[in-house]
């Protein structure tokens, strides 16, 4: 069994930008909290953008909707990964976990760094995996390789 994970890489990448929005955005929620001084630069532009009850309510839940979307980038980050097995291929994410048994593929496709893993049937959904992401594909291929089919001969 083999187990494919995002890159050291990208995972560092992606946990310090949430963090850094989640800390932003957060500190963005502390404004209508915090006595200004009127002549404030601060004061005039949250005045501004946020002068009715609408505009205020709809910052609000665009900061929020943006502190969950960078919460979720977070636990996906450890959660993402693609299992080889002996007789399946396994990719795991937040959302979703899919599961495709060898004689239910066809075969494989390459297209810009993105890996397309084919289904026999239209029941079953094909398998999308972006090479970029996950540390040692060239391990992945070449197991896919010696098992499947390559479609885009």
């Amino acid at each position: 069994m083999n187990v494919y994970r995002l890159s050291s890489r990208l995972k560092v990448f992606i946990f310090l930008f949430s963090v850094l929005q989640i800390l932003v955005l957060s500190s963005l929620l502390l404004i209508p909290f915090i006595d200004l001084p009127s002549n404030s630069r601060a004061y005039q532009l949250y005045d501004f953008c946020c002068s009715s009850a609408y505009l205020h309510v709809i910052l609000l839940m665009l900061i929020v909707a943006a502190i969950i979307v960078a919460f979720l980038l977070v636990i996906n980050v450890f959660k993402r990964k693609v299992i080889f097995t002996s007789d399946s291929i396994i990719s795991k994410s937040i959302f979703s976990t899919q599961k495709l048994i060898f004689s239910d593929i066809k075969g494989y496709k390459i297209r810009h760094s993105i890996l397309y893993i084919i289904t026999n049937s239209n029941e079953k959904r094909r398998l999308v995996i972006n090479l970029f992401t996950f540390d040692r594909t060239d391990n992945l291929l070449r197991n896919l390789e010696m098992r499947f089919t390559n479609l885009d001969f």
